[in-house]
């Protein structure tokens, strides 16, 4: 099954998230004392691209995400998040 342009859109922008947050929270260690721990915060970004998605899908402007399209793209930002903040202690 090939990929639509939004779905590797949103994989690629989730996924960049999580390098990004990594970056972040690199910079500022005392952010990982959180109540929600950084490597989550990959969910919001997720939401939010979601949201548009989901809304441009209702119009048939695009395929909407499948499970599979979210599980990669938040566990993969969420690795990435987890790594570098592990490799920067």
């Amino acid at each position: 099954m090939a990929l639509s342009r939004a779905r590797l859109l949103y994989i690629g922008a989730v996924l960049v998230s999580g390098i990004a947050i990594g970056f972040l929270v690199r910079q500022n260690p005392e952010w990982q004392q959180m109540a929600v721990p950084p490597a989550a915060w990959p969910f919001a970004v997720s939401l939010v691209i979601d949201l548009i998605i989901g809304q441009m899908a209702a119009q048939g402007r695009t395929e909407p995400l499948t499970m599979s399209d979210r599980f990669i793209a938040v566990i993969g930002a969420g690795v990435i998040v987890t790594l570098m903040t592990a490799v920067g202690n």
